[in-house]
């Protein structure tokens, strides 16, 4: 009884940093303006001409279509397909055999993530007054389109796959039942919102990640679908941990009792 209220502790507490997070991002966007690129590119202009280049920073949020940079469009790394943005993730299922407890043999299902990456590479916003460079770095773009949900089952021997110039050596040993691949992209023209920081530290305006840390959200989805989802997580959330709190308490102290 006593590990049993423990667990809703740790549940509580999961629960309680899940709906802290959710409220964090949603008062973020809430608080901060969605400027046209225009009138960002005219701060940052005045910016500056007063203090010299590479000294603007401002916590901004732009919305408009998602354009490749100037090199051209990406293509995502299992499809083909031409995009902005890509991620990919590649999973190995397998069966594997393990002792219990009591010392009997016994198989499980395990996964293993043989690849997971996506894109960081530049891109625009363009929002009818101008285009915004966008610099994703590792992070996700939320709302994604997903092009690629499949598994396919192992069938023996060694397993490879080509991504462009990465060979990628899916193993293939003992147990192993198949491999699911997935994929999800942001095509040229999609709706795209992003929540980040402004700055010209490396000699030309882009939004990124805040600096010093922070919210930063690029998403397919509008900033008031984003809000309802986030407040949706605190309220979620919330309940969550006030219930989880209860219970583990209560398990807590008739296991000390008994």
């Amino acid at each position: 009884m006593i590990w049993i209220g423990l667990a809703g502790l740790v549940v509580a507490t999961v629960c309680a940093y899940l709906a802290r997070t959710a409220n964090a991002r949603a008062r973020a966007m809430e608080s901060t303006e969605t400027l046209p690129v225009q009138e960002l590119k005219a701060l940052h202009g005045a910016a500056a001409e007063a203090a010299g280049a590479g000294h603007f920073r401002y916590r901004c949020e732009v919305a408009g279509q998602a354009q490749p940079h100037k090199n051209g469009a990406l293509r995502s790394e299992l499809e083909g397909l031409e995009c902005v943005w890509h991620k990919h993730k590649i999973t190995r299922k397998f069966e594997e055999t393990y002792r219990d407890s009591n010392g009997n043999r016994k198989r499980r299902t395990r996964t293993q993530v043989l690849s997971e990456h996506s894109s960081s590479t530049a891109f625009f916003v363009a929002d009818g007054t101008g285009k915004m460079v966008i610099r994703p770095g590792d992070h996700e773009v939320t709302g994604a389109e997903k092009v690629l949900d499949r598994f396919d089952p192992h069938t023996g021997g060694g397993h490879r796959l080509e991504l462009g110039p990465l060979s990628l050596d899916l193993g293939g040993g003992n147990g192993t039942i198949g491999y699911k691949r997935e994929e999800w992209i942001v095509r040229p023209g999609s709706p795209c919102y992003v929540h980040g920081e402004a700055g010209d530290a490396d000699g030309r305006l882009a939004i990124g990640a805040p600096a010093e840390g922070g919210v930063f959200i690029m998403s397919v989805k509008s900033e008031e679908q984003l809000l309802r989802g986030e407040n949706h997580k605190v309220l979620g959330f919330g309940i969550g941990t006030a219930v989880a709190a209860v219970a583990g308490v209560v398990l807590l102290v008739v296991g000390i009792l008994s």
